[in-house]
């Protein structure tokens, strides 16, 4: 009876996922944003080993998907600014113009330290971007703050709880949040870089996303989305793949879930 159970749960949760709008078609798709317009841009790695095969695609409001910049390396987070799109791409920074367009907003030698993995990326209401860099993703990661005139600082590195830090957002009250790749969900103080753990138990910690006090985490290796709030951590979504950096549509009605092993973008409603 228990496994009857368990079959029937899975096939609804597995219903409930295939309910949900998905486009398919892409190339280890990574990371997510959408335009003013409700267009959804999508980062694609391309194939592994294989240079300037990455880049930008959009999925407009009728559903047709389009590429908008071509010939990057391996683009992973991606956020937009003032109608222009920052993309991390290996040790660099680009602004993506939407006509196409593009050109390194921040590169290798600006920074500070040697950027490893830049990773996701994401920007302050003045413009700043904060980049986390997952190192080897095991205990060498640090996150870079990218000021909008062009400074570079490092922000953190070498604070014990953060080892391989993936997925990050600004929230109010001066806070960052942060999923690590071990698993950890943190949140940095930027008053005084204090960083503590407020859950865990992500494997793979993908991305990030917000919404009055709900945080939403995807785990990678689980291909699923949780919920965290109140300290309790629920599954929103489950049944990709690989589940990879995640983002809060404009209304703040769905989750756009981008699944990397998958090749699909789908919209979840944030529940």
């Amino acid at each position: 009876m228990k496994k009857t159970i368990t079959g029937l749960l899975t096939l609804m949760l597995s219903l409930a996922l295939n309910a949900n709008e998905t486009f398919s078609g892409f190339v280890m798709p990574e990371s997510v944003a959408e335009g003013k317009d409700g267009s959804i841009y999508v980062s694609e790695i391309g194939k592994r080993d294989v240079d300037k095969d990455g880049k930008i695609s959009k999925i407009n409001k009728e559903g047709v998907i389009t590429t908008v910049a071509e010939g990057l390396y391996d683009p992973k987070g991606i956020v937009f600014f003032e109608d222009k799109l920052y993309v991390t791409d290996r040790d660099v920074i680009l602004e993506v113009n939407l006509d196409g367009s593009w050109g390194v907003y921040s590169g290798t030698m600006a920074f500070p330290k040697t950027p490893v993995f830049l990773n996701d990326i994401d920007v302050a209401d003045n413009g700043d971007l904060y980049v986390t860099d997952s190192g080897d993703f095991s205990s060498s990661g640090f996150i870079f703050l990218v000021k909008k005139n062009g400074e570079i600082s490092v922000l953190f590195d070498g604070d014990k709880n953060i080892k391989a830090p993936n997925g990050i957002l600004p929230v109010p009250n001066s806070r960052l949040l942060i999923v690590d790749w071990a698993g950890d969900l943190l949140e940095a103080n930027l008053t005084n870089n204090e960083v503590k753990k407020i859950a865990e138990g992500f494997d793979c910690g993908d991305g990030l996303a917000y919404n009055n006090g709900a945080i939403y985490v995807s785990s990678w290796k689980r291909g699923v989305v949780y919920k965290v709030e109140n300290g309790e951590s629920t599954v929103i979504a489950e049944g990709f793949k690989a589940a990879a950096d995640i983002a809060l549509s404009l209304d703040k009605k769905k989750l756009i879930v981008p699944d990397m092993m998958g090749g699909t973008v789908t919209l979840v409603d944030a529940k």
